[in-house]
């Protein structure tokens, strides 16, 4: 049987990781917890480390996009 459920969490004030691999995340609200082998743990982690790398370069190209147009302004002037 395959289970399926959307949780609409927002703002997470605490994450936790204990031994036996339940991730526990503190919400507005109350809590999360979801209970995975390390292989699935292991996947979410490089699910999520890929995205943070993705919104990093994102915002480098957006910093280095600005930092030019305001040379090229001050280079106009």
């Amino acid at each position: 049987m395959k289970v399926s459920r959307v949780i609409e969490a927002k703002n997470v004030s605490h994450v936790y990781c204990g031994w036996s691999n339940d991730l526990k995340l503190t919400v507005e609200g109350g809590e999360v917890v979801i209970s995975l082998d390390e292989s699935s743990l292991r996947a979410i982690a490089q699910v999520v480390n890929n995205k943070i790398a993705e919104q990093d370069t994102e915002k480098a190209e957006a910093a280095a996009e600005a930092a030019a147009e305001l040379a090229e302004k001050e280079n106009d002037e």
